[in-house]
């Protein structure tokens, strides 16, 4: 496959690279790089929201470890074995560094929107942790352009009256609680949402500044929602990814 971004034809492509390093040395290095847009994706839930990352702290043992970050909400299991990759995005040229699985698709990436991958201090990231080259197919196999609502497998059938019982909660929604688990990560954050979109079963939920965005397959049978009282509902799979949806109590 043709590289525009190989700097000679007989040269590796320069449009992905893997990262070496500890992982705390690495979500560190992106503190101080401004705002950028951190997502999280599972089967069936995704989470996109604008955030910086702050210093990550360490929790546990020889036998387990935590990373958190506070200011981005992200918690990371450094116990997996995971892999790490800085990947340019084709359509804006923003370095974006990239989490997964051994051979698997990225579950979670964080986008540098106030970089360009020409920058000096992408060339530095590169360097100070070891990054090898990858081909532009094996950056696809990665998943680094894929849609929020493009899951590794296709959406459930879905049953219209559910669908319409999810619509109607979220559309008398106040505050909407998302937490998304991907494999040892999990992210969480709370918004207020503005817009919703359906698809099928697919939902699509947005805050007013589009600085939080959500697409969930609600008509995966994983999900199931039921009051938790005091006018607060909730949306569960049966791996634990869930929102929670808080309205107004019908009694005021």
């Amino acid at each position: 496959m043709f590289c525009s971004w190989r700097k000679s034809p007989a040269g590796p492509c320069s449009c992905a690279f893997r990262l070496g390093g500890p992982a705390k040395e690495l979500f560190n290095r992106l503190h101080g790089l401004g705002e950028g847009t951190l997502v999280m994706k599972e089967q069936g839930l995704s989470l996109a929201k604008k955030t910086a990352v702050g210093l990550c702290v360490a929790y546990g043992d020889r036998d387990w470890h935590l990373l958190r970050d506070r200011l981005s909400g992200l918690e990371l299991d450094t116990s997996r074995e995971l892999e790490f990759y800085l990947i340019v995005r084709g359509s804006d040229r923003k370095p974006l560094l990239g989490i997964s699985e051994p051979g698997k698709a990225l579950h979670l990436s964080f986008q540098l929107d106030d970089l360009a991958w020409e920058s000096l201090v992408v060339r530095r990231f590169i360097a100070e942790f070891d990054g090898v080259a990858l081909d532009c197919e094996q950056s696809r196999q990665l998943g680094a352009g894929m849609w929020l609502d493009e899951w590794e497998r296709p959406a459930a059938a879905w049953n219209a009256d559910h669908v319409d019982a999810v619509c109607r909660v979220l559309q008398a929604c106040r505050r909407l609680d998302v937490e998304v688990k991907a494999r040892g990560q999990t992210n969480r954050t709370r918004f207020a949402p503005s817009f919703l979109d359906v698809s099928g079963g697919v939902l699509r939920i947005a805050d007013r500044s589009l600085r939080h965005v959500v697409h969930a397959d609600v008509a995966d049978p994983a999900f199931s929602m039921h009051r938790i009282g005091g006018g607060q509902w909730c949306l569960r799979r049966e791996d634990e990814q869930f929102f929670s949806v808080a309205i107004e109590n019908e009694s005021r």
